[in-house]
């Protein structure tokens, strides 16, 4: 392995050990508040206060994990694949991940960044949409596990 690859490598690894934090922190997380899922609107009412953190941890891990794989280690591990992105739009890096079977599909990796970005704005009275999006969160979050999986395998090849 040339030195630039043995770069190349490093820096995809920092970027999936940042990956397992996120994701041993977000596991734990769910754990604790998993016996809550799915949200009703009664439950949510009267969840307790470390219930209510451990969700806004899932909320926060979540965001992190998918930011990190989104805006690093993707492009990370296509640069260490020799993959040319070089001035690619996202999408289409996305497209090569599909491609590459590294993850399933480029509209579910922006549907999980939509869910993302819909989590970081909270509005507390709007309680119904609130729930509907942390049920979905939870949903998701096997899916995150399998990306994260894949690139592992994919990094270790």
């Amino acid at each position: 392995m040339t030195t630039n690859q043995q770069i190349k490598k490093e820096r995809l690894q920092t970027s999936i050990d940042k990956c397992l934090i996120h994701r041993t922190r977000l596991n734990y997380a769910t754990s604790q508040s998993e016996d809550l899922f799915p949200l009703t609107v009664d439950r949510y009412n009267s969840i307790s206060e470390a219930s209510i953190g451990n969700i806004d941890q899932m909320v926060f891990r979540f965001t992190k994990l998918q930011d990190e794989l989104g805006n690093n280690t993707f492009r990370f591990l296509l640069e260490f694949l020799l993959e040319d992105i070089t001035g690619k739009p996202f999408r289409d890096i996305l497209n090569i991940l599909e491609r590459l079977q590294i993850i399933d599909s480029s509209d579910i990796w922006l549907s999980l960044r939509e869910l993302r970005n819909d989590l970081t704005r909270e509005y507390p009275m709007m309680i119904d949409e609130t729930i509907n999006k942390l049920n979905h969160l939870y949903l998701q979050l096997p899916l995150l596990e399998k990306i994260l999986q894949t690139v592992q395998q994919v990094a270790s090849s």
